[in-house]
């Protein structure tokens, strides 16, 4: 796969729509992306225990977009007037969930299992609008993996980008050089589903 661009046109209308918006993530891939668009981004690191028993995949995607949005809007920070995003993503390989690795071991299993799979990544999203409320949503995307071998997955694991990222790969950085295509889109790949929060804006 060639190294993907951003959708530069999308990320304009972002900004047009959103010169200001708060970001209750920690991710600095998600608030790069944000900037790189033009906007100006408040962040807001919401303390949330992610772990969700008993719930499906999807739902438990939106329950913990929804609490660090609700974290954010519960707190002193809160400006009604801003519009707000919280997101989560997550990569689902034969009905398993994977997140992101606690060790370079676990990341070389991973990626060992990714290779030449095709996966589906979910992002869910919580959006505060200041007119109309708070709009959850998840947007899915298909990812297929080329024929890995171990000197490949050495290779990415030394890049240390695997640290923090769920499936341990980023494909806006040199992890599309681990990907055959992708069906679906870019911004939901990286954990920001831009083209959805687009629409939902125009929508209202």
């Amino acid at each position: 796969m060639d190294r993907p661009e951003p959708p530069i046109s999308l990320m304009r209308q972002f900004c047009s729509l959103f010169p200001s918006i708060v970001l209750a993530s920690s991710s600095p891939n998600r608030r790069q992306l944000i900037e790189d668009s033009g906007c100006l981004v408040e962040l807001f690191i919401p303390d949330i225990d992610e772990r969700r028993e008993n719930m499906g995949a999807e739902d438990a995607l939106i329950s913990i977009a929804d609490e660090k949005l609700r974290r954010y809007m519960d707190s002193p920070s809160f400006k009604p007037s801003l519009p707000a995003l919280s997101c989560d993503t997550m990569v689902r390989i034969d009905s398993r969930l994977i997140g992101k690795a606690k060790s370079r071991n676990e990341a070389r299993e991973i990626l060992s299992s990714l290779s030449s799979r095709s996966q589906e990544v979910l992002t869910s999203s919580a959006l505060y609008l200041p007119s109309s409320g708070v709009h959850l949503f998840i947007d899915k995307a298909k990812v297929i993996f080329k024929d890995l071998n171990s000197d490949d997955i050495e290779r990415y694991l030394d890049s240390d980008e695997w640290i923090g990222a769920a499936g341990c790969y980023r494909i806006q950085k040199t992890g599309y050089t681990l990907i055959d295509r992708i069906e679906g889109s870019w911004c939901t790949v990286v954990g920001l589903p831009i083209e959805r929060i687009v629409e939902i804006a125009l929508g209202e």
